[in-house]
């Protein structure tokens, strides 16, 4: 859900259905930012990123829902990455 100052999470390389012979991926996660049109967001810059196993995506979601309210509550994580 899209709200001005809040975290989110994308990623391009998520595992498919299909074995394309990758093993890892990850999430960035970034803060929605009002245009400076003032009509609609923007993403950031990635601010975190977590990493993970393909045999592990849910884990890798989960982690990043968890750092996205954390991190809507001020929370500032030393590292720029964690590995799930």
């Amino acid at each position: 859900m899209k709200k001005a100052y809040k975290h989110d999470y994308s990623g391009s390389c998520v595992p498919g259905k299909h074995y394309t012979g990758q093993q890892t991926f990850s999430v960035g996660i970034f803060q929605w930012l009002p245009k400076s049109s003032g009509k609609g967001l923007k993403k950031s810059a990635v601010k975190f990123r977590i990493k993970g196993n393909v045999n592990n995506a849910e884990n890798v979601y989960k982690r990043a829902k968890e750092f996205c309210k954390i991190m809507d509550e001020g929370f500032v994580p030393e590292k720029k990455s964690i590995t799930v």
